[in-house]
């Protein structure tokens, strides 16, 4: 269920040119999301008349102005977390971007697949019966069906790149303070950065060049020969065994782009990934998470879906002020912990950067997640996505990128993906590996 548009990329080109318009391009978005949005539910909003101000604006500029704008008449979608007037999406409607709606979330952004007694269940593009993924389950499934070129998510335990590896499209979660942006509970505790969701790595460069104020960044290069990159399958829920199985298509795709990289003079090397010593480390910053985001948005818990419900009364009375009054020190020592066991596999490994599937399995069935029970929808969650935490809990950059393919359950074809995990302040190169992979995949 995909259409192909132009990219990002193209569709600011053919206005540069004046090939096209931006309403030409607002207009054509309109007509995809008219068309097949009503089976996705990706958006929750349409902004038309914002949409038609911003492309007028675009197609009055003189030639000149209007191309020296990196993102002219490039439709987007921007989640439901964020406003117009967000810092992360201010700089895509300064060059030029047009906004097109509002995207679908599940409820303060806390589950992994996107449905909501409000807005629906937002479906896979690749296969209705799947879920989109989630939380920035509308951004992905209005860009991997072709609704828009782009669009912005943001990801607290892994909210941009679970379900961009879901609809098989790319993403970049930036490290703190790359994308100014303003989410909710201080940023989700700390946890959550804004990105972009796009098609192709180009795409995906170019919308994170303009968000972070750095346009070197839209110049994908490439990666020193002779660079080592770790790879890990390994399950990264573990005690004593493998809570959490990662199936042989999501193996698979990461020896695939593992041979990529070593095809394109890089060395990778076969490591394990540390995991948590501390096996609900990741549960508390979770939980905790969506507690701070409840009371910044004064969400009473009358109002919360009873998953959510138990989820920050879990986050607020056991892992936030449980303990010896404070909650949150155990959990900042196990932080430390894990940034020391993962540096110091890195120094032994001589790599920079990890190699991970992005996803254990292909994602939940598309249901009404939102009316069963906590434990069902964190273990939906989990079973599937396990890889993506640990970078949000490091503080460090990570992205995903299509490699490969398997199978759904109704035996649609779904592309495999690969995440890679960086240091602070290697978003350049992580972009460049992923655009290594897309080119050897292609």
């Amino acid at each position: 269920m995909t259409t192909s548009p132009l990219t990002a990329a193209g569709t600011a080109a053919a206005v540069h040119s004046g090939a096209g318009g931006a309403l030409e391009s607002l207009d054509a978005a309109l007509d995809r999301v008219a068309d097949l949005d009503p089976a996705l539910h990706a958006f929750t909003t349409l902004l038309r008349a914002d949409g038609r101000a911003a492309g007028a604006a675009v197609d009055a500029l003189a030639p000149a102005a209007r191309s020296a704008l990196p993102l002219a008449g490039v439709p987007f979608a921007i989640k439901s977390t964020v406003t117009l007037d967000n810092p992360v999406v201010a700089p895509l409607l300064a060059a030029g971007a047009v906004p097109v709606g509002v995207t679908a979330a599940p409820q303060l952004c806390t589950w992994g697949m996107t449905d909501s007694e409000e807005h629906g269940i937002t479906r896979n593009p690749r296969d209705l019966s799947l879920s989109a993924g989630g939380s920035s389950g509308g951004s992905a499934a209005a860009v991997a069906s072709g609704m828009v070129p782009l669009a912005v998510g943001d990801d607290g335990m892994g909210s941009l790149r679970i379900p961009a590896a879901a609809c098989g499209i790319v993403t970049i979660k930036p490290g703190p303070g790359v994308v100014p942006t303003r989410l909710s509970g201080d940023n989700w505790g700390r946890l959550a950065e804004s990105g972009p969701l796009a098609r192709t790595v180009g795409d995906a460069a170019l919308a994170l060049s303009v968000m972070s104020g750095r346009p070197e960044l839209a110049a994908v290069g490439r990666v020193p020969r002779g660079s080592r990159v770790g790879l890990s399958t390994t399950s990264p829920i573990r005690l004593g065994v493998d809570l959490v199985p990662v199936r042989e298509p999501w193996r698979r795709a990461a020896r695939e782009a593992a041979d990529l990289l070593r095809a394109d003079d890089l060395v990778v090397v076969d490591t394990t990934l540390p995991s948590p010593r501390d096996p609900v480390l990741y549960l508390a910053r979770w939980t905790s998470a969506v507690a701070r985001a409840a009371e910044e948005e004064n969400l009473p818990l009358s109002a919360m879906e009873r998953r959510t419900r138990h989820h920050a009364l879990l986050g607020r009375t056991v892992f936030r002020r449980g303990g010896a009054g404070d909650g949150d020190t155990r959990w900042n020592r196990g932080v430390e912990a894990l940034r020391t066991d993962v540096e110091r596999a890195m120094a032994t490994a001589g790599v920079d950067v990890w190699l991970t599937p992005a996803l254990a399995d292909v994602p939940p069935e598309a249901t009404e997640w939102h009316r069963r029970s906590w434990g069902r929808s964190l273990w939906a969650s989990m079973r599937f996505s396990p890889f993506t935490p640990l970078a949000n809990v490091l503080g460090w950059p990570a992205m995903t990128v299509p490699c490969g393919r398997t199978h759904t359950p109704l035996g649609r074809v779904l592309p495999t993906s690969v995440q890679l995990v960086g240091r602070p302040g290697s978003e350049a190169t992580l972009l460049a590996l992923a655009a290594a992979v897309e080119r050897g995949g292609a």
